[in-house]
């Protein structure tokens, strides 16, 4: 029997791949936060989008500097993406906080996480009033994965990668 969802209706959209997304400051302060909704848009160019309230200091962060990074990580950084879930870059250092470490991007200020087997380094393209939040759509710059963990374009199924099903809920692609 069907139900009628009547909120949190973004569930029925997930898992979604839990990511750190990180932006950097314009006296080049970086900033990370845990995320979950992205997507790619386009292909050719491509662009992907990135969901952040605009309550956060990330979305402040983006608006100003124009970029951001999309580092995904495997499950070894879970208790990491918790961390950076939980609090705001405004108050606190987080890379420090999570004993996150990171280096430049390639083509982008933003920082680049280590430990972290894919990125996405983006140019903000264009940004979309979404209730809530604001939709970003990034530029693709660069993007790059570790090999070990991917094969003919597609990620192993050994892999795990963090899935957030919602709520305080995270399983493992695999």
């Amino acid at each position: 029997m069907l139900r009628q969802i009547k909120s949190d209706i973004y569930h029925l959209l997930h898992p979604k791949m839990a990511f750190f997304l990180t932006s950097i400051s314009k006296n080049g302060k970086p900033n990370v936060m845990t995320c979950a909704w992205a997507t790619p848009v386009s292909e050719e160019p491509p662009i992907i989008i990135v969901c952040v309230s605009k309550e956060s200091y990330t979305a402040e962060l983006i608006k100003k500097t124009k970029e951001f990074v999309v580092n995904i990580p495997t499950k070894n950084l879970l208790p990491k993406l918790w961390i950076c879930g939980k609090t705001s870059g405004r108050d606190t250092d987080k890379f420090k906080k999570a004993a996150l470490k990171y280096h430049n991007g390639k083509k982008v200020k933003a920082p680049v996480i280590d430990g972290c087997i894919g990125h996405i380094e983006c140019k903000l393209w264009k940004a979309i009033d979404a209730g809530e939040c604001y939709a970003f759509f990034g530029k693709v710059l660069s993007a790059y994965a570790d090999d070990k963990y991917m094969k003919d374009g597609l990620w192993r199924k050994e892999t795990e990668i963090p899935l957030h099903l919602g709520g305080k809920r995270i399983v493992y692609f695999r």
